[in-house]
């Protein structure tokens, strides 16, 4: 009878820790999030993909560098 207590009180316990290593992840990602910590996009413990948000159809490019350069559409000047 002690036994199946114990095994019980150990199921119980590790599905704890389990859920509180889950919250504990989630709630310092949010708060990273909120401080804007640059360090979430070289972390390498976290998806990028579902850091960023994109338009539908965006593609995510690894080691490109995006600037006010690459994102502004050329000027076009029309002649009359």
């Amino acid at each position: 009878m002690i036994e199946n207590i114990l095994i019980v009180l150990g199921i119980v316990g590790l599905t704890f820790i389990t859920w509180w290593f889950h919250f504990r992840k989630h709630m310092l990602l949010s708060k990273r999030i909120k401080n804007c910590d640059e360090t979430l996009l070289s972390d390498s413990g976290l998806n990028i993909e579902s850091v960023f948000q994109a338009p539908p159809g965006s593609l995510i490019h690894p080691y490109i560098i995006i600037n006010e350069d690459t994102t502004t559409p050329p000027s076009i000047i029309i002649n009359d």
